[in-house]
């Protein structure tokens, strides 16, 4: 479970550059002549070594940097163009207070005394957020979209290379990063976004917009698809009362228009002309089959109300056990049926088995308390 996370993936990334370079460097210095150093007086001394510091320290950002690029942006759709900076910036306090005074309050732990110690290094945890919010607030780049798969697996091997392989044989890693480069942009980008549990749907219009089928949608994942999809802003719905949205020929809305609600319904249009349904339950459904490219559902126990298997519907019960999902229309036929790829793939691994036994993904309504009986008091 851990392998496949951002975590152990960046530390292993940064951890494989640094060994690679690091080796790569030390054969280079062993092979080469040192004259004996040069007297200097004091000060140059301690600017030598300072400047030595501080180009390390630069050199060491880079290298770590450059290889968990990639993999960030896999996960988390973003670039830190700035990063370099940040690090030269916190690095004196990380170093200087953060890290000593985290291990005197281990020490002074058992005694009871570690509380000073903790409150120090709480400030210079504050301080070094503080530096990195006011550096990332001013960096130029910061969403960048979808990277292939392809290119994370390249970049995967080129680091493998580099670091198991010795002498020149670290130069087979140069045509694995090269192509690992080359390969970043052959990625396909998702037509509409489902949330897993079928309340969110996000479809991109055109524009740098994203229609959204909720006006209060959640933060955290409108960001997240935002960044994906490298859109600048959210298109809330446009809600009608259900007789003031005539929805009976829902093909005469342009391509590209944001989801317009009236009672349990919502349809928008994909700038591909492709028609997206969304439905509180199996009843409200019913009517899109006849227009509807893709209809997704919010309701566990309904089920396919359509006999045109070219509309694809996803139902809430899918999405629990499967995950959110992306859809894809395909660009070269309008009477093809649209495709899905959900975040879980079957069969489950040991940590996706508990979706499995979760109400909406057995096809069961949500849970309702039962209403206890008044209990009789006996007349006085």
């Amino acid at each position: 479970h851990e392998v496949v996370g951002p975590s152990f993936q960046m530390s292993f990334a940064a951890t494989a550059a640094l060994v690679g370079a690091y080796a790569g460097f030390a054969d280079y210095r062993a092979g080469k002549t040192t004259a004996p150093p040069v007297k200097r007086s004091f000060l140059k001394f301690l600017s030598r070594k300072l400047a030595v510091g501080v180009g390390g320290a630069a050199v060491t950002s880079l290298i770590a940097g450059s290889a968990t690029l990639l993999f960030a942006i896999w996960h988390f759709q973003r670039v830190s163009p700035l990063s370099l900076l940040a690090n030269l910036a916190v690095m004196p306090i990380v170093s200087l207070i953060v890290m000593p005074f985290a291990v005197l309050s281990a020490l002074a732990m058992p005694f009871g005394f570690d509380g000073p110690f903790l409150y120090v290094m709480g400030k210079g945890l504050t301080a070094m957020i503080a530096i990195s919010a006011w550096i990332s607030d001013r960096s130029p780049v910061d969403a960048v979209g979808l990277i292939s798969i392809q290119s994370v697996l390249l970049a995967t091997i080129a680091l493998v290379i580099a670091t198991m392989a010795t002498t020149w044989l670290r130069l087979a890693a140069v045509p694995f990063a090269l192509a690992a480069l080359l390969a970043i942009p052959h990625v396909r980008t998702p037509d509409v976004l489902i949330s897993e549990d079928a309340h969110l749907v996000a479809m991109p219009i055109g524009g740098g917009e994203l229609a959204v089928n909720r006006e209060r949608s959640n933060e955290f994942t409108t960001d997240n698809w935002k960044r994906a999809l490298k859109a600048e802003a959210i298109v809330p719905p446009e809600t009608f009362a259900k007789d003031a949205l005539d929805i009976a020929d829902p093909v005469d809305l342009p391509p590209g228009s944001p989801f317009y609600c009236t009672g349990d319904l919502c349809i928008g249009r994909h700038p591909s002309g492709a028609i997206v349904a969304l439905a509180e339950n199996r009843d409200s459904a019913r009517p899109a089959c006849g227009f509807a490219d893709l209809i997704v559902i919010n309701d566990a126990t309904a089920y396919n109300p359509c006999w045109d298997e070219r509309v694809l519907v996803v139902t809430k019960r899918q999405l629990a056990r499967d995950g959110s999902a992306a859809v894809f229309f395909d660009p070269q036929s309008a009477t093809a049926r649209a495709a899905i790829q959900y975040a879980v793939e079957q069969p489950y691994r040991p940590w996706h088995e508990q979706r499995k036994y979760t109400r909406e993904a057995r096809g069961l309504a949500p849970y309702e308390k039962p209403e206890r009986a008044k209990s009789s008091q006996p007349d006085q």
